[in-house]
């Protein structure tokens, strides 16, 4: 069942790796029953490409399958500033605030995808970073999986009329 105007954005430090991971799960783009090979991490749309002037910003990744809009962002260090603020604003429009969930993608990251996003996005080396980066997503891609069918879960309790 779609359900409408249903938000999903999955959040980590940098919006990069395991953010753009979870929401390319959710959507479709990468599959739940096998890890994916580092060619296809390195070709999702924003995997491994964002600068700290990016971050803040949503990256629309897709539709669920359960109707939802999907996105990844980067909050760096102030996720639940943020998160707070977007439910402000909100508020003051027409969009209720329970009908975004967001997600954050932190408790997946392992300190393979730290160093490599660390090497390539921070120090500009890709070339090093970039397959350990790659490396740890491939490792978290379990949690990752069991992560986001909890968020589906959320979203069809949401059309439900649950509160998530």
């Amino acid at each position: 069942m779609w359900i409408i105007a249903c938000y999903v954005i999955y959040h980590c430090y940098g919006g990069s790796h395991s953010s753009v991971a979870a929401a390319a799960i959710h959507v479709g783009l990468l599959a739940r029953d096998k890890k994916p090979g580092r060619r296809e991490l390195t070709e999702l749309p924003y995997f491994d490409s964002q600068k700290a002037q990016d971050h803040g910003f949503l990256q629309f990744m897709g539709r669920g399958k359960e109707g939802a809009l999907v996105y990844s962002v980067g909050f760096e260090t102030a996720s639940a500033p943020v998160i707070n603020a977007a439910k402000n604003l909100f508020s003051l429009g027409r969009e209720a605030a329970e009908n975004v969930i967001y997600v954050g993608t932190r408790p997946q990251i392992n300190n393979w995808m730290i160093a490599g996003g660390i090497i390539s996005r921070l120090l500009g080396l890709t070339c090093l970073g970039r397959p350990l980066v790659a490396w740890g997503t491939q490792l978290a891609h379990r949690g990752l999986v069991g992560l986001v069918e909890k968020t589906e879960a959320r979203v069809r309790d949401l059309s439900a009329g649950e509160a998530p």
